[in-house]
């Protein structure tokens, strides 16, 4: 019987490592700032303007 108990050892140790390990669920006051930092995001993405378009030369000589 002493092998019996390093195998139950083992088979304990397998399954404690073998969980899911997830962060915490933000809190109510962390999911707000959350989404509020998400809307600034938003908010500044749709204010960035594009690469400025200059008129090309002008190739008329008349």
């Amino acid at each position: 019987m002493p092998i019996l108990r390093p195998l139950f050892l083992c088979a304990a140790l397998l399954i404690a490592s073998c969980r899911d390990k997830e962060p915490p669920a933000p809190t109510s006051a962390e999911s707000a700032q959350l989404n509020e930092a998400e809307e600034m995001l938003n908010g500044l993405a749709q204010n960035e303007e594009g690469p400025e378009q200059s008129p090309g030369p002008s190739n008329s000589s008349e």
